[in-house]
């Protein structure tokens, strides 16, 4: 069951997480791919995960132990995604932005118009939606049902995590008020 509280976490995740994009895209023409883990005592991480070199399921998997790790309540994440019909010629770039917990998720989706250069142009609204069941959503699962890890995925996970935490940014949200 989802408080009032929780719920508010995810609002304002959601809401801090697609301002970040909106000012990386407009400030650097870029949209990293990247996860923002909360725990329950506030201590926030983000991790930009684009040179992440697993294959997806592993990468996917990885990101469930960082955020176990973590002991995330709520996270955010972020990403380019494909969209479309490839044989039709009709694929579009897709930002796609969720703020979940193990309960319930929102998310949001915006095309991504690039200019001459490559770099992103503008962001156009394609729609927003949450629920209560973010098992059964892309990037909105992280933390809903239970994966085991094996002896050497915990191994693996862990020294990984360790090397990347040099790069992750950490903050207290609760020292913001």
């Amino acid at each position: 069951m989802q408080t009032a509280d929780s719920m508010a976490l995810l609002r304002e995740l959601y809401e801090e997480y697609s301002e970040w994009y909106f000012s990386l895209a407009e400030e650097d023409g870029v949209l990293p791919r990247s996860i923002s883990g909360v725990a329950a005592d506030g201590c926030q991480f983000i991790y930009l995960t684009d040179g992440l070199t697993l294959q997806p399921m592993a990468r996917n998997k990885f990101l469930r132990f960082v955020l176990d790790e973590h002991r995330a309540v709520a996270y955010a994440y972020g990403g380019l995604a494909l969209r479309g019909d490839s044989d039709l010629g009709e694929i579009e770039e897709v930002l796609d932005v969720v703020a979940a917990s193990a309960a319930h998720y929102i998310m949001g989706h915006w095309r991504v118009i690039r200019g001459e250069d490559g770099k992103v142009a503008a962001l156009k609204p394609m729609g927003q939606s949450e629920g209560d069941d973010p098992e059964k959503h892309p990037a909105s699962w992280y933390l809903a049902g239970a994966i085991r890890f094996s002896d050497a995925e915990k191994l693996k996970y862990g020294d990984l995590w360790k090397e990347a935490k040099a790069g992750v940014m950490f903050s207290d949200r609760n020292s913001r008020e």
